[in-house]
């Protein structure tokens, strides 16, 4: 077991400084709903469901922050987190951050997330004498956020029409590859071909991949 201390969770701001957590999260929650209208008429005995898009991932926890011993105001720690909800001049809106913990950002399907601050709620529930809070709980709200040409890159490479396209991730070996696209690792080759590969262990991570649709 390693001794070394536990490293800081982190929010990264796009064009800003980074922000620190006092306390690392005792938990994190994330969500994400997807919209489905019911359609159809009275002679089913069940509606159908119609797909109409889907929602921002949401991440959510719980931060802790305490200055009793510095008999200072904790808002000094909570203030630069909260204020990620405001508009910056440069930007005309509130900044654009990455959620990291020891180096590495929180990620789906093997990409880094933007997010936004869509919320927080904070309770001051120490003070001192002179009434000045020093120990705080602030529950946070994270929304995903993706440019349309995002978000277009990503629905083209997952796309099942004749051929799919796969993004290199560390670890990847054609034989990986071929598991998730043809759901047997011994069919390989024909991913090899389609993309002059002569070593199927030797990929370079954050390279595309062409993922030939077999017949």
């Amino acid at each position: 077991m390693s001794d070394s201390p536990l490293k800081k969770a982190v929010f990264k701001v796009k064009g800003g400084s980074d922000i620190p957590v006092q306390f690392n999260p005792e938990s994190i929650t994330v969500s994400k709903a997807a919209d489905w209208a019911e359609t159809g008429d009275h002679t089913l005995d069940l509606p159908l469901l119609e797909w109409k898009g889907g929602k921002a991932m949401k991440l959510e926890m719980t931060l802790f922050f305490e200055t009793y011993e510095d008999d200072t105001d904790v808002r000094e720690k909570t203030g630069p987190i909260e204020n990620l909800t405001f508009v910056k001049d440069e930007t005309h809106g509130p900044p654009l951050i990455e959620f990291v913990w020891g180096g590495n950002a929180w990620k789906q399907k093997g990409q880094a997330v933007t997010w936004n601050l869509v919320g927080f709620s904070t309770t001051y529930k120490t003070f001192n004498s002179d009434g000045l809070p020093v120990r705080a709980e602030m529950k946070v709200s994270l929304s995903e956020y993706t440019t349309e040409q995002e978000q277009k890159d990503r629905i083209r490479l997952q796309s099942p029409d004749h051929e799919k396209m796969h993004r290199v991730r560390p670890g990847d070996t054609l034989h990986s590859i071929a598991r998730e696209g043809y759901n047997d690792p011994k069919k390989w080759r024909p991913i090899a071909e389609a993309n002059n590969i002569e070593d199927p262990l030797a990929l370079t991570p954050g390279a595309v991949l062409r993922v030939p649709r077999i017949r």
